[in-house]
């Protein structure tokens, strides 16, 4: 048997809701992008932030960061690289894709304000963000 089931809770989870029907969409995770796959791989030494170093970006440079295979967001002023959390997210890519390239602090809160995202994307942190009068893609020493 395989854990979690393929129609366990841990793969299935809400995301989003239907404009229709107003009821949530659920999305099957694929085998080996459960959070405790997640939880193994942020605690298995690969890179994930995709950086050499910390550093401070801009909204205009977050937004060159807006396909899927290059993402990142903002949450509460600090930088994320989303790209490895993607498949794992349990509402879909199409719905983090969402906040690529901008600050998804507003519709991280709507959707799911209670969940400990520093801790859990705290691996692929790749700087803090900065007004743009500030130094552009400024690298702090790690």
């Amino acid at each position: 048997p395989n854990f979690p089931a393929m129609n366990g809770p841990q793969r299935l989870a809400a995301c989003s809701t239907d404009p229709k029907s107003k009821r949530r969409i659920k999305f099957a995770l694929a085998p080996g992008h459960s959070p405790l796959d997640w939880a193994r791989l942020t605690n298995s030494g690969k890179d994930l932030r995709g950086v050499p170093s910390i550093g401070r970006f801009t909204l205009t440079d977050v937004k060159a960061h807006n396909k899927p295979e290059d993402a990142w967001t903002v949450l509460n002023g600090v930088v994320y690289n989303i790209t490895p959390y993607l498949p794992f997210h349990p509402g879909g890519e199409k719905e983090i894709m969402r906040c690529a390239g901008r600050d998804g602090t507003r519709l991280f809160n709507l959707t799911h304000k209670w969940v400990n995202y520093e801790y859990m994307l705290k691996e692929c942190q790749v700087g803090f963000l900065v007004t743009e009068a500030s130094s552009s893609s400024y690298q702090l020493s790690a």
